[in-house]
Formats: structure tokens, sequence, C-alpha cells
């Protein structure tokens, strides 16, 4: 587990970095954090996209709450937290992926603006 409590994260590359090692990202919900590490307990949340374990109060409780259900899904279902972790091992944060969904969007924008011209 990787344990990032930051109150303000511009970026956020260390989680990216840690879970290609195998290591699963408890974070605060701030910046590049929350770009990056989505909830594994959020059901709003697509399954194929949860990551990590993320809280959103900069206390105690919220880092500790994040905490317990890392530690309990580690405990108590070791086969879910070792698909996770090797899901996570897997997570192709390159700039090609980005790049790609940067230029479906902007492509999108040009076709809506083209047809409302």
């Amino acid at each position: 587990m990787f344990i990032v409590p930051s109150i303000f994260e511009p970026c956020g590359l260390t989680q990216m970095i840690a879970m290609r090692y195998g290591s699963v990202p408890i974070v605060r919900k701030t910046g590049g954090l929350n770009d990056s590490v989505f909830d594994f307990d959020d059901e709003t949340i697509p399954m194929e996209v949860r990551n990590g374990f993320t809280f959103v109060k900069a206390d105690e409780q919220g880092l500790s709450s994040a905490m317990e259900r890392a530690f309990n899904c580690y405990t108590r279902k070791p086969e879910v937290w070792k698909q996770l972790v090797q899901k996570d091992m897997t997570i192709d944060f390159s700039w090609d992926t980005s790049a790609s969904q940067y230029e479906d969007i902007y492509q999108k924008a040009v076709a809506r603006a083209r047809a409302v011209a």
C-alpha cells in the first residue's frame, strides 16, 4: 500500500509509479490524485477503473477510514486484493493514451463547432 494524504497535490506522479510496482494507493481526493485514483468501494464508478482507496476530509478520521477499508480488503479478500494489485500494475498512464483521449475530445469539439456554424 502507498499512502498519500496530501492537502494539495498539483500533479501526483507518485501514486502512478507506486501502482506500476504493485502498491495500491490510499490517497486524499485532491488534484492529480483525484484524477488518477478511483475508490475501490465507490459503486458509482465502473469496477474496471477502481484502483485504490480514497478519502475526502484531510483529517485522521478520513485517512483512518480509507486505511481500514484497504486493510479489510487485503486481509478478508486476498484474491480480490491480488486482482486489484495486478490491475493497478497494468494501468497505462503513458502520454500515448492521454494524447489519444485529448485528440478524441478535440475532434468531437471541432465536429460540434462545424455543425453549429
